[in-house]
């Protein structure tokens, strides 16, 4: 019985999640890029890497002004788990890169993928290169689960039953105009300027402007001149082409008002307008998954 129950304790595994942690700190340095990577919060990478030295009970990592550096224990176990780790990772992309392996799919509005995702993309290749993303561009209801989409991107309240919600950044929204449509004129006030401009609205979103106004105590002239434009794109684009004011969303606008294609028509009251979040289904993600979630929300920071 002695020597069954030494075979036993011979052959324990340690925590896996312990040692994937270890190699990820002992490959970068730090637990922050380490989460990244694992797709977790770097308080779980501490968690597990101090569950892994309680296990064997050495010091592994120590912190060094500020800097995560490796014992001499620790560097000695990373030289003896560092070849069967890099082995597992190439079995297991090896499988990954299976034709029917699983892709990860992310639905968002085509107005969220061209102003905000898809010039970062270039970034998500780099840092994660064994992911294959599926967008799915659309302004539609999705049904997650009846979908099969792993993901979604959505403006709202975070109230989605059945569903987690994780915040993603918050919108506010700014009158933009393309330099030099506005007469010169020494007054600041909002009523003032619009006497003299013509609105852009986005129909998918009804009385915009007026809701707009409103929240910032702004009055609208009624001789203002409007046009409907189908879609915040269109609206949008009409403002770059000097057709007058839209109503445009930060971040979504930052690009356009950089690049000196757009600039801000006036100055109004900040009010909170709405939010974006991550919505997923309420069952544990894959790690593919868990992955672009922690990308996106580094984004968003």
């Amino acid at each position: 019985m002695a020597a069954k129950t030494d075979l036993v304790k011979h052959d324990y595994f340690p925590p896996f999640g312990g040692l994937k942690s270890f190699y990820e700190v002992a490959l970068h340095g730090s637990a922050v890029k380490a989460a990244l990577r694992l797709g977790v919060s770097a308080s779980s990478v501490s968690h597990q890497l101090k569950s892994l030295e309680a296990e064997l009970g050495v010091r592994l990592i120590e912190n060094r002004k500020g800097k995560l550096c490796l014992t001499a224990h620790g560097s000695q176990y990373f030289e003896d788990i560092k070849g069967p780790m890099s082995d597992l990772l190439r079995a297991t992309e090896t499988i990954r890169s299976s034709p029917d392996r699983k892709r990860v799919s992310l639905t968002l509005t085509p107005s969220f993928a061209a102003d905000w995702l898809m010039h970062r993309l270039l970034d998500l290749g780099r840092a994660h290169p064994e992911l294959d993303i599926d967008l799915i561009t659309t302004t539609r209801v999705v049904d997650l689960a009846r979908e099969s989409i792993d993901l979604a991107i959505r403006r709202g309240s975070g109230d989605w039953p059945g569903y987690i919600a994780t915040p993603l950044l918050h919108e506010t929204i700014v009158p933009v105009v393309a330099p030099g449509v506005l007469a010169p004129s020494t007054s600041v006030k909002p009523g003032d300027i619009l006497k003299n401009s013509r609105l852009l609205e986005n129909t998918t979103v009804e009385g915009e402007w007026d809701i707009w106004c409103a929240a910032r105590g702004i009055v609208i002239p009624d001789t203002v001149q409007r046009y409907k434009l189908a879609t915040y794109e269109l609206t949008v684009q009409a403002a770059r082409d000097g057709l007058g004011i839209a109503l445009g969303r930060k971040p979504l606008v930052d690009h356009f008002l950089a690049a000196g294609d757009l600039e801000q028509a006036f100055q109004a009251r900040d009010v909170h307008d709405t939010s974006y979040y991550i919505l997923r289904r309420d069952e544990p993600m894959r790690l593919d998954v868990k992955r672009l979630h922690a990308w996106l929300m580094a984004q968003s920071s």
